[in-house]
């Protein structure tokens, strides 16, 4: 039996393309009774590997929360669709370490009090405007004991001249590159694999380490949403993950193996980005 979380899930993703493709407007200033909020922070930041980002930031009331790229059992994601100035790259929208939310029987991630998205931009080759206009249309799920929808269509002037953000104390984590310790691999046939990650313990300066996959098209993971918890032998901490993968779902591309790797329970903890391809499967540059 479909629940009513799980039918909202389905109608909001539905209708996701129409929400995120339309002209309305809807004024992002905050409205009475609103659980979720979004705006667009006033500068351009430039993370230090040089990389800079466009950020949608999302106030949440007490008790709700928005979700992260896999929902877990139910839910769906925030989108944003980020429209620039000619000459502008729009890349990849990075979203911060999740919170590990619900129950092992209706496993969530997602965030609570605040979310800042970040989209990578590129700015053209030569001399730029002061400033740039920036719009954003965002569409998101917000959750309680009920689920809503929002919607809205931002718009910005931005500087051109990125700011070096300092991130603030106690802030949550984005995911970075697996340490050189830590290995991760895919073993097995598409119908039948296992995704095996192994590190020495003192890789990690907090505990417990988790896995938490990522929702790829075409990619099943067996035991369920997770979180998967490594297992400690001797100095050695490791993890086996049965999934399978059926090509013929894949409808984003070829299927990948994705997901991050959380360590410790808070949210500044470190966590790390895994990202393989499955057997069967070209591996492609990341």
């Amino acid at each position: 039996m479909i629940g009513p979380r799980t039918l909202l899930t389905i109608v909001y993703l539905a209708a996701l393309a129409l929400v995120v493709g339309s002209g309305v407007h809807q004024s992002p200033s905050p409205k009475a009774n609103e659980p979720a909020t979004a705006s667009i922070v006033a500068n351009i930041e430039r993370a230090p590997d040089g990389v800079q980002y466009v950020v949608v930031r999302f106030a949440i009331e007490p008790q709700w929360h928005l979700y992260w790229t896999n929902p877990g059992d139910s839910g769906a994601a925030p989108t944003v669709n980020l429209s620039l100035p000619h000459g502008w790259t729009v890349g990849e929208v990075v979203f911060p370490r999740p919170q590990i939310l619900g129950t092992a029987e209706n496993r969530e991630y997602g965030y609570e009090r605040s979310l800042d998205l970040r989209i990578q931009v590129l700015p053209p080759i030569g001399a730029l405007p002061v400033s740039i206009p920036v719009t954003a249309k965002v569409a998101w799920m917000v959750c309680k004991t009920i689920c809503l929808l929002g919607k809205a269509t931002l718009t910005a002037q931005l500087p051109t001249e990125p700011i070096v953000q300092s991130p603030p104390a106690n802030s949550r984590v984005y995911p970075s590159k697996l340490l050189p310790s830590i290995q991760a691999s895919c073993q097995g046939t598409p119908q039948s694999a296992t995704l095996v990650i192994s590190a020495p313990a003192k890789s990690f300066l907090s505990h417990p380490v988790r896995f938490v996959p990522d929702a790829v098209a075409g990619v099943e993971f067996l035991d369920g949403s997770g979180p998967f918890l490594a297992v400690q032998s001797g100095e050695q901490m490791n993890l086996r993950i049965a999934f399978a993968v059926e090509s013929k779902n894949a409808v984003d591309g070829p299927p990948r193996i994705r997901g991050l790797l959380l360590t410790g329970e808070r949210e500044t903890d470190p966590a790390y980005r895994i990202d393989l391809a499955p057997p069967g499967v070209p591996a492609t540059v990341r």
